[in-house]
């Protein structure tokens, strides 16, 4: 007899295995998806910042480097081997003193024989224009006789220069900053030999972000806009010196990358200044008043302020009693010194996520990090 006409209503064996598999499968796909909601929702360690309600500083500080005005590489526009490098590294100069001098003797020759061929073509050319006169010769060989002057002439001027060429002066007063070369080393046409400068004037060179220039006025030119900022170079090496300097240039368009204007400035050091080209430097100036870099609002860190497809910018104010994040749409205005002004619904004294911003989501818990 079978068991199972004995329990005519009892369920088989395959049936009551697959109703206990599918609760404790669907148990445990709900511990997993727990487990992984869990993960999820780990908070995220972001770092954070207090705002205040206010504006950048009046003045800022842009870095640069210390530059001569005026400085050139000099080099003797022939071949031949040095024989005169009466100068040294650090001396002055002035305009017209010699540099250096190459040895002349074959360039000398050159010119010797230069000088005699084109005192013979004279001489021919002055004889062949009697003859004509007196038909004795050709219209056609007194021709040739003068393209032949013309041609040792030519060649008479360059045997000259060559020769000029092989002394190396001065263009300008100034300073032998660096020589490439020893004494009576064999040097190349356009070779640079040595670099002089003139440290009487100086420049820097400094980046300047395109909000900070002021409103739109007519007829005004960019520079004429920040020209008012009465600039100064300061040097950390020469602690409490200022040196008033003047925009000399200043670039008509921005940097498509970095949004900021090329500007130069010049000013003088004055005698018996320790400053050196090559040397880093700040300029400091003032913001003018009608920038939009005066406005008020909240400066918060650069990191804070991000956007998503829409293009809307935000930042993420954190909520101290559950820490959890909210976007709030602001509107960002000038950019100093890695800290721009937003203007949007802020309140003086909130916390707003400065890191991560772009890998947050609406009511997101985080954590704050905090340095060891």
């Amino acid at each position: 007899m079978k068991v199972s006409s004995l329990f005519p209503n009892s369920i088989p064996a395959s049936r009551t295995l697959g109703l206990l598999v599918m609760p404790l499968s669907l148990l445990l796909l709900s511990c997993q998806e727990e487990q992984e909601t869990a993960v999820e929702k780990t908070p995220r360690p972001v770092k954070v910042a207090v705002v205040h309600e206010g504006g950048l500083p009046k003045v800022v500080e842009f870095p640069g480097r210390i530059e001569p005005v005026q400085k050139a590489w000099k080099a003797f526009e022939v071949t031949g081997r040095i024989v005169e490098l009466p100068v040294k590294e650090g001396q002055e100069v002035q305009k017209g003193e010699v540099l250096a001098k190459l040895d002349a003797r074959d360039f000398q020759s050159a010119r010797d024989s230069a000088r005699a061929s084109y005192e013979a073509a004279q001489s021919v050319t002055e004889r062949f224009r009697a003859l004509i006169e007196k038909k004795a010769i050709s219209q056609q060989e007194v021709d040739l006789a003068e393209r032949d002057l013309l041609t040792a002439r030519a060649n008479f001027e360059r045997a000259k220069k060559a020769l000029q060429d092989t002394v190396m002066v001065a263009d300008f007063d100034g300073q032998v900053a660096e020589i490439r070369v020893e004494d009576f080393a064999n040097v190349t046409a356009k070779q640079e030999i040595l670099l002089i400068q003139d440290t009487s004037e100086l420049e820097v060179a400094i980046q300047v972000p395109e909000q900070m220039l002021t409103v739109p006025v007519p007829g005004e030119t960019d520079a004429e806009k920040v020209a008012s900022t009465n600039p100064v170079v300061v040097v950390s090496s020469l602690p409490g010196q200022e040196f008033p300097a003047r925009f000399s240039e200043f670039s008509e368009r921005a940097d498509p990358v970095t949004r900021t204007y090329e500007a130069t400035l010049v000013f003088s050091p004055g005698e018996d200044s320790l400053l050196q080209p090559g040397m880093t430097a700040k300029v400091r100036a003032a913001i003018p008043a009608n920038t939009v870099s005066g406005s008020v609002g909240f400066p918060v860190p650069l990191g804070a302020v991000f956007s998503r497809e829409d293009g809307q910018s935000r930042v993420w104010r954190l909520d101290p009693e559950t820490s959890l994040v909210a976007g709030v749409e602001v509107t960002p205005g000038a950019i100093v010194e890695g800290q721009m002004v937003v203007s949007g619904p802020l309140k003086d004294g909130d916390i707003v996520v400065t890191s991560g911003v772009h890998r947050l989501s609406e009511g997101d818990e985080v954590r704050v990090w905090k340095e060891q």
